[in-house]
């Protein structure tokens, strides 16, 4: 584990010296790291150097004490300890706290994504109007919503599509910080895995959808972590499997790419069903998991088919691909103007990740080290069985993980396919937003192994290779990163 630690604070100086290099870099070849370029000169550097300077356990461990001083202060003034009864009470009040960055820091732009063209769309409300601006399979949901709330709040003085589409970002972040908050509190096992869990998600690029983001991916994210949350409780067996199920049904409707995460959820399934004796409660828990994803399909199409556009429209206006009609980057030839590269082309390479390396800095490297970690821990373990004469093949998974490392498992590496196969009309940056919210699945996975890899371990291992040093340093720079991203977007510029 301290080669973990070692390579960590690599990998973290590595990433500050890139975003301190981002001005000699080519903004094409590096747009991941070009926010950084917004900053002043001297702020730039002073926020590198200190984040940097975190690799020193004296600076760490300062900082450390300071925050603990932090909290002994909060518990003992607002009684918000581990076993204060109002937990959740607090929870919402921190969610609604970020309410104020969230709106103050909006983006100010409409050059992501579809943003310039959903704004003229919907503003339009003409006799003539055409019913996709209300009813798109491609959204069905966050479309149908805030047409529902554009015909509603217009015309209200000071209130624009923008600004309708700020309002449910933000109100999509502060449900997102509350269930994640609650997330991090069911996953961790003590005060530094939770902060780890929560600091680590709440501080990815992919963040910038709650900050006055005009796209129809904040509503989305925030369903997707509902659905995680609940599949967990389901995992531990505290919560029907209908839930989480409903959950991901309903996310499905706001925006179908999240259908990539029902082989996760199937896995759930399977899971909990395996915990039936009967062939009948078996296919009781079965029937939970299928039932909510045909019932809201069933609503969600006698919706479009009232508004007069039925299935039909599913391979016809509204067909998956985007402009040209074709979903995936093509394997050996580019044949359209939507298409900017073929799939396993340098091109395509370096934009997916710099997509990854935008909304989450730290998560791939994570998930490869802690890969790299586990393989390590087995080989150990099978050897010092053989030594004892027993067999390595016994191995089991961490106690008390109840399949939720193979859920998040299956859940990220879903997402993560779906992110390097589809095909970004607009090119990478531009459409950073689609694939923004695969960050937040695993991302979490990634905090969750790190938090077991190095929380779990006896007191005794921690001292060369603390969980919260290493937390700390990560947060830090995963902070600092994304911040520049959000600053940078609070810059006023014209649509082009």
């Amino acid at each position: 584990m301290y080669f973990a630690c070692i390579a960590i604070q690599l990998i973290v100086l590595l990433s500050i010296g890139l975003h301190l290099m981002a001005p000699l870099l080519p903004e094409a070849a590096a747009w991941s790291v070009w926010p950084y370029t917004a900053l002043p000169s001297p702020l730039a550097w002073l926020g590198g150097l200190a984040v940097a300077s975190l690799v020193l356990n004296p600076v760490n461990d300062a900082v450390g004490r300071w925050f603990q001083r932090l909290g002994r202060f909060l518990s003992s003034k607002l009684q918000i300890g581990p076993a204060a009864g109002n937990k959740r009470a607090w929870f919402g009040m921190i969610a609604l706290g970020m309410a104020i960055p969230f709106w103050f820091f909006r983006i100010r732009h409409l050059l992501w994504g579809d943003a310039y063209f959903i704004v003229k769309s919907l503003s339009y409300t003409g006799p003539d109007r055409p019913v996709w601006t209300i009813y798109n399979w491609q959204s069905p949901l966050s479309i149908f919503l805030h047409a529902q709330l554009w015909f509603l709040l217009n015309p209200v003085p000071g209130v624009g599509v923008d600004t309708l589409y700020a309002i449910t970002s933000v109100l999509s972040g502060i449900g997102f910080v509350y269930v994640l908050l609650l997330l991090a509190d069911t996953l961790g096992r003590d005060w530094a895995q939770k902060a780890t869990i929560f600091g680590l998600v709440i501080t990815t690029g992919s963040i910038q959808l709650f900050f006055g983001y005009v796209e129809n991916y904040t509503v989305v994210s925030l369903g997707l972590m509902l659905t995680l949350y609940l599949a967990i409780r389901t995992l531990q067996g505290e919560m029907s499997l209908v839930w989480p199920s409903l959950a991901l049904a309903v996310t499905n409707a706001f925006h179908p790419s999240t259908i990539v995460l029902w082989p996760a959820m199937g896995y759930v399934g399977w899971r909990v069903s395996g915990r039936r004796s009967s062939t009948g409660d078996k296919a009781s828990e079965w029937a939970k998991l299928a039932l909510p994803p045909v019932v809201v399909f069933v609503g969600l199409t006698a919706l479009m088919a009232a508004g007069g556009h039925g299935p039909g429209a599913m391979l016809a206006d509204d067909r998956p691909g985007g402009a040209d009609g074709i979903p995936f980057v093509p394997l050996f030839r580019v044949t359209t103007e939507w298409q900017h590269y073929t799939m396993f082309s340098p091109a395509h390479l370096l934009d997916w990740a710099n997509e990854h390396f935008l909304i989450s800095p730290f998560g791939l490297p994570l998930l490869l080290l802690a890969l790299f970690n586990a393989v390590v821990s087995r080989r150990r373990a099978a050897r010092s069985s053989q030594n004892n004469g027993r067999s390595g093949a016994n191995l089991r998974a961490t106690p008390g993980d109840s399949g939720i490392t193979s859920f998040l498992t299956v859940a990220s590496l879903a997402y993560l396919l779906l992110t390097f196969v589809w095909n970004p009309d607009y090119g990478g940056r531009r459409d950073w937003d689609l694939f923004a919210p695969s960050a937040f699945v695993y991302t979490l996975l990634a905090a969750y192994l790190l938090a077991r890899q190095l929380g779990d371990r006896p007191e005794s291992a921690r001292d060369r290779c603390s969980l919260a040093r290493v937390a700390r340093l990560l947060i830090a720079a995963s902070a600092l990163h994304t911040l520049a991203w959000i600053y940078y977007n609070t810059i006023p510029w014209p649509y082009s």
